[in-house]
C-alpha cells in the first residue's frame, strides 16, 4: 500500500505538468494565430500600397508628358481611401475593412 502513494503523487504531478504544458502550448498557437493574421494583413496592405504607388507613378508621368492639370473634385480622395479599404466615416475613420466588407456610414457619405 505504501508503494501506490508516491505512484498516484507522480502522476498527479505530471498531470499538473501536461496541464502547464498544454496552456503553454495553446498560448503559442494563439499567439501564432494573431502573428499570422497581422502579417496577412500587412501582406495585403503592402500589395495594395504597390499597386497604387504604381498608378501614381504612371498617372505622374502621363501629367508630366501631356502637361494636362484636372483638378479632382473634394469627394473623390474620400472614394480612393476608400477603394483602398479604409473607412471614411466620421465613427471608423482610418480604420481597414475586411476584405469584401463594405460600410453604410462609408457609402452615405460617400453617395449623397
Amino acid at each position: 500500500m505504501t508503494g501506490k502513494v508516491p505512484f498516484f503523487d507522480n502522476l498527479s504531478e505530471l498531470e499538473g505538468i501536461l496541464v502547464a504544458t498544454l496552456t503553454q502550448v495553446s498560448d503559442i498557437k494563439s499567439n501564432y494565430q494573431k502573428l499570422l493574421t497581422e502579417n496577412t494583413s500587412l501582406r495585403l496592405e503592402n500589395a495594395r500600397l504597390r499597386d497604387r504607388l504604381a498608378e501614381f507613378s504612371e498617372s505622374h508621368v502621363s501629367e508630366n508628358k501631356s502637361e494636362q492639370i484636372t483638378k479632382k473634385g473634394p469627394m473623390s480622395n474620400l472614394h480612393e481611401i476608400y477603394e483602398d479599404g479604409f473607412h471614411v466615416c466620421r465613427d471608423f475613420y482610418g480604420q481597414r475593412l475586411e476584405p469584401g466588407e463594405t460600410c453604410l456610414y462609408c457609402a452615405e457619405i460617400l453617395y449623397r
